[in-house]
């Protein structure tokens, strides 16, 4: 009897215990609910970075800035800032022949003679060097845009000038030949040239004296009516290794033209 009591209650007691399990899942509620959380991944799309227009050459300023060199010192002044469109001449004031590079190939080497020039017009900004050949010496030039300047598109429209609308004669005194086995230089002494204005144009002239691509001077004058003229030398004697010397006349709204000089014995 005290047998089928104890297994009784024991019955009693897993069933109960199998009731609370039922009822206590029965009282979840959906709040207890766990529902996996979505984790949204931010996504962005690269906004392409617009190319940059690349900086439009600029018209010549008619500027001039000049720079001396030596080939013991080198360049005087070694760093020198200017505006696009301005003008750089170098100035060779050592009796020795010096070699001019550009480091950057704005054009081919030039060698300076004595008192010799070369000129070089900067149309796009940046910084650019040079060197003497053979003596590590280095100079810098830095080229601006002008606060006030928005750079533009350079637009020149030129014509031809009637061809018997001026009447050039360029004469030089024979070239001087001091040329060595080492180097070729001539020595150009004196030289005269004549500009009429044949038609009633007004013509605004600039005129260079060059030997090869070598400016050696230049000037500028108004010839405004028919008749007008202008009579010009040189201001020094120059020293040169190119034989081709020839002017070259500018005139606003025209193409340059050039003229030959003309060697004779003496001039008159």
């Amino acid at each position: 009897m005290v047998r089928f009591k104890s297994i009784l209650f024991i019955t009693v007691i897993g069933l109960a215990v199998l009731l609370s399990g039922c009822v206590g899942d029965k009282n979840i509620t959906e709040s207890d609910k766990t529902t996996p959380e979505i984790t949204a991944i931010a996504t962005s799309t690269a906004t392409p970075t617009p190319l940059m227009t690349p900086l439009a050459e600029v018209t010549p300023t008619g500027n001039a800035i000049r720079i001396r060199l030596d080939g013991a010192r080198g360049f005087n002044p070694n760093i020198q800032t200017i505006n696009a469109g301005d003008e750089v001449i170098w100035d060779n004031y050592d009796q020795v022949a010096v070699t001019l590079v550009s480091n950057d190939g704005l054009f081919d080497a030039k060698l300076l003679a004595y008192y010799q020039q070369y000129r070089y017009a900067f149309t796009k900004p940046g910084s650019y060097t040079f060197t003497l050949k053979n003596k590590n010496l280095t100079g810098t030039i830095i080229v601006e845009i002008p606060a006030t300047q928005t750079p533009s598109a350079s637009v020149t429209t030129s014509r031809e000038l009637p061809s018997n609308a001026l009447y050039v004669k360029a004469r030089m005194e024979t070239l001087i030949n001091w040329s060595t086995d080492n180097e070729i230089k001539y020595e150009l002494y004196s030289l005269k040239v004549d500009v009429l204005n044949q038609k009633n144009i007004p013509l605004n002239i600039k005129a260079q004296i060059l030997s090869g691509d070598q400016i050696l001077e230049e000037t500028s004058f108004d010839l405004k009516t028919q008749g007008s003229s202008v009579a010009f030398t040189n201001e020094k004697k120059h020293f040169i290794n190119n034989i081709n010397v020839y002017l070259r006349i500018f005139i606003q709204g025209y193409s340059p033209i050039d003229y030959k000089f003309i060697e004779v014995n003496q001039l008159n």
